[in-house]
């Protein structure tokens, strides 16, 4: 097929945040190297700067990248989490007391994170490969980072193998995307004509193309079939890292969802049967999602495994937007419900850091007592395990009942969808159980001996205050993100 559109041009200037943050990453790794007297610690706050300052010019008109500001909120949200979580990161790299080898750490962060905003700004399948590529190829060193761990390097390893595999499935539906179409735009354009191709080899072989790339945007964004990695990953990876995983590497599969998906939208009321199969498939994708994460949380005792589960149910409810792809604020949607995931993941992320910093577990039973002996913390605590559950009058009980909302008006246009209403009830439902069972260990459960108060770290305390707060207020103001 003759086609003008071969590949996107780019400049310099339109990823100015991005080669900041990569030159900032690569002036931590010269500084680490040639002033050996700066204290390790010290970069992850220079690094959170850098992210924060990242993520206010993603806001900008000029850029106006919604995922780029999540991944440079969340990297710099993580970044603080690796300035407490210090300790642990010492003993796990280098020895007790030895902090060689951690600073490396920021600058891996700050490489991953301009390769989402990368990915955010791509426009061509050749642009979210290599974007992509770069966010996982730092990710399999990160998840593998603390190399006296034995669960971590199991967890590099897993990811790297499993990654490996989404990476083939993507290149090999680029490569019959590009048989089919002789482009590699992803645009409307091009799309309607392949539709409306009498030939039903290169339909069939478009189909396959557009399959197999959304296998490699489901394995980023945790989604069935793709999902199996993260547990384990999740609970082996150092915790800093797992919270980076769980939204901004999250953020990046979303990202590259709605770049292939995008274009399929304002033909749906123009081909309505051929674009009415993509969205079936998408239910099908987002029922067994919601089935797999939330029904396999309900017997996890380890935090982070939970929060893995978790992540995988959550990300259920943001492939739902997708039913209603023809909406105009479809990406609103999806941006709404991941700031809401990331304000209350990474506060999760923040009380696990600290309790195992102190009581030497990840088991949802270390949170034992909280209620009792830091009861400010367990507020602060509960209200973002709230959020994940959506309970009303925080923000992740708006960013459900959004997906509610659009799974609705979606029916309108696909009445044969009502079969996946069940699955997001039961997955809402089963929530309240397993996100309260840490609250049920904070408050029901007493405190064993030897159990003293924790001691609460200023950033952690600052970020779980700032993201409660958030929580709180954003949840009692609708349409924050999605115009009125």
């Amino acid at each position: 097929m003759n086609n003008d559109y071969i590949s996107a041009v780019y400049t310099w200037g339109q990823f100015a945040p991005e080669f900041s943050l990569v030159a900032l990453a690569v002036i931590i790794l010269l500084a680490d190297c040639f002033v050996p007297q700066i204290p390790k610690r010290a970069y992850s706050i220079v690094a959170a700067v850098g992210a924060i300052i990242a993520a206010f010019f993603m806001l900008t008109p000029e850029y106006n990248s919604p995922f780029g500001m999540i991944a440079c909120l969340a990297t710099a949200l993580v970044l603080l989490l690796s300035f407490d979580y210090h300790k642990v990161s010492c003993a796990s790299i280098g020895g007790e007391g030895v902090s060689e080898g951690t600073s490396e750490l920021n600058s891996l962060l700050l490489i991953a994170c301009a390769g989402i905003c990368a990915l955010a700004e791509a426009r061509d399948i050749i642009m979210l490969f290599v974007c992509l590529e770069v966010v996982t190829l730092a990710s399999y060193v990160m998840a593998g980072y603390f190399r006296r761990n034995q669960g971590s390097i199991e967890a590099g390893v897993k990811y790297l193998v499993l990654g490996a595999l989404s990476t083939g499935l993507m290149v090999f539906g680029a490569a019959w995307y590009y048989g089919t179409t002789g482009s590699f735009m992803l645009t409307p354009e091009l799309i309607h004509c392949l539709l409306t191709c009498p030939m039903v080899e290169l339909q069939t072989g478009f189909y396959l193309a557009v399959g197999l790339l959304l296998l490699g945007a489901f394995f980023k964004a945790g989604a069935a079939p793709m999902q199996i990695w993260i547990p384990d990953v999740y609970q082996g990876s150092p915790t800093p890292v797992s919270a980076f995983l769980a939204v901004a590497s999250k953020a990046a599969g979303f990202a590259v969802l709605s770049a292939i998906l995008l274009p399929f939208g304002s033909l749906a009321g123009i081909h309505p049967d051929k674009v009415g199969a993509i969205v079936t498939a998408i239910a099908i994708v987002a029922a067994a999602t919601l089935l797999i994460g939330n029904l396999s949380a309900i017997c996890q005792s380890n935090a982070k495994r939970l929060l893995g589960y978790s992540s995988i149910g959550q990300a259920g409810f943001i492939i739902v937007f997708f039913t209603n792809i023809g909406s105009e604020y479809l990406l609103n949607y999806v941006t709404e419900y991941l700031v809401a995931y990331l304000l209350a993941t990474v506060a999760a992320f923040f009380a696990i850091a600290m309790v195992r910093t102190q009581r030497g577990s990840e088991e949802i039973s270390a949170f034992r007592g909280l209620g009792k002996t830091n009861p400010r913390t367990a507020f602060l605590i509960t209200v973002a395990f709230a959020s994940l559950a959506g309970v009303p009058l925080t923000y992740g009980f708006l960013a459900k009942y959004y997906s509610f909302e659009v799974f609705i008006e979606a029916m309108q246009y696909q009445s044969g969808l009502i079969w996946l209403l069940p699955f997001m009830i039961v997955g809402a439902t089963v929530g309240f159980y397993y996100y309260f069972k840490v609250l049920r260990e904070m408050y029901w459960e007493k405190p064993q001996e030897g159990d003293s108060p924790l001691q609460v770290p200023v950033i952690t305390a600052a970020v779980l205050t700032g993201c409660a707060i958030a929580i709180i207020w954003m949840g009692t103001q609708p349409l924050v993100i999605i115009p009125s």
